[in-house]
């Protein structure tokens, strides 16, 4: 139940995408479906906390990346969701 908050399940879905490969805004709305507001201040507390990282590439476009904290918080939240299952 927890992991179908919306915040939650858009932290889950940035940090698996962003394990990845880096992101764009577009593709992590896409992925979370999440409405924008919600994206945003995720985004926003993610990158406060160092988990996410921004990285300007041009004219008003970013890529985000994970940072090794985000991994793990990643891997911590992986793992409580298989508990919960």
């Amino acid at each position: 139940m927890i992991f179908e908050f919306a915040e939650v399940k858009a932290i889950v879905g940035i940090l698996k995408l962003v394990s990845i490969k880096k992101s764009k805004y577009g593709e992590m709305f896409r992925e979370t479906k999440v409405s924008h507001t919600t994206l945003q201040s995720v985004l926003k507390e993610l990158e406060e906390k160092n988990i996410i990282e921004k990285q300007n590439i041009g004219h008003q476009k970013v890529d985000y990346l994970i940072t090794r904290k985000g991994k793990k918080l990643l891997g911590c939240l992986i793992e409580i969701k298989q508990l919960l299952n």
